[in-house]
């Protein structure tokens, strides 16, 4: 007789826990790649927007707004004054202010060899824009070319302009620049500022005194 041997027990393993773990497993991973795809798209429409959103300055669209407002440089106004830089010299940067209760325009040019500021420049802007007893000034500055005056003076890289929102005028003024003072000897320089041409943006509002007496501009007719 032969001897039988004992036989393994086989374990019935239910059908539904594994088919329940694939099925776990299957929508984890469907869950993630929900996720990931969720996500580049919201990225790619983020970058779609803001590549159709047009830059604005000052909430119009760069497009349209002239190169030299572009590059114009600092400016800030408060009630009663307003201040703003331009370049004056190849590395000579001025700073600006404008007393709305005086009409004094002061200019202090920085020389950046010396570490402090050597130009003092100034001129009224009342006699070009009158007068008004509570007067609103809005002072901006741009680039322009340099002329040359003669010898080793120039007229200023940029153009400070002074708008009187009430008399409806406006003004632009430069200074004279010694580069060659500036840049080699350092000395201090100064005087008034050159009022190069203006005119008028709109009627004057009732209270406002006209200049009686303007100073022609700079190669205006009339001018010296």
């Amino acid at each position: 007789m032969f001897e039988q041997k004992p036989q393994l027990e086989i374990v019935d393993v239910p059908k539904s826990s594994c088919c329940n773990l694939t099925y776990l497993l299957g929508a984890a991973m469907g869950g993630v790649a929900l996720t990931l795809l969720l996500g580049v798209t919201f990225w790619i429409g983020r970058q779609t927007a803001a590549e159709g959103t047009p830059t604005l300055w000052n909430g119009i669209p760069t497009e349209r707004v002239p190169p030299e407002l572009l590059s114009a440089s600092a400016t800030h106004g408060g009630s009663n004054m307003a201040v703003c830089t331009a370049m004056v010299g190849d590395d000579a940067e001025g700073f600006f202010s404008l007393d709305f209760i005086t009409g004094d325009l002061r200019g202090w040019v920085y020389y950046p060899r010396q570490g402090a500021f050597g130009g003092m420049f100034m001129t009224n802007v009342i006699a070009q824009l009158g007068q008004s007893k509570n007067p609103e000034y809005l002072l901006v500055s741009g680039g322009t070319a340099a002329a040359r005056l003669g010898g080793n003076v120039k007229l200023a890289q940029s153009l400070i302009y002074v708008v009187d929102t009430r008399s409806g005028l406006f003004a632009a003024y430069t200074v004279p620049w010694n580069s060659t003072l500036e840049s080699s000897a350092g000395g201090p320089q100064g005087g008034l500022m050159i009022f190069v041409s203006g005119g008028q943006i709109r009627e004057s509002n009732a209270g406002v005194r006209k200049p009686t007496n303007p100073m022609p501009g700079l190669g205006a007719p009339g001018a010296a």
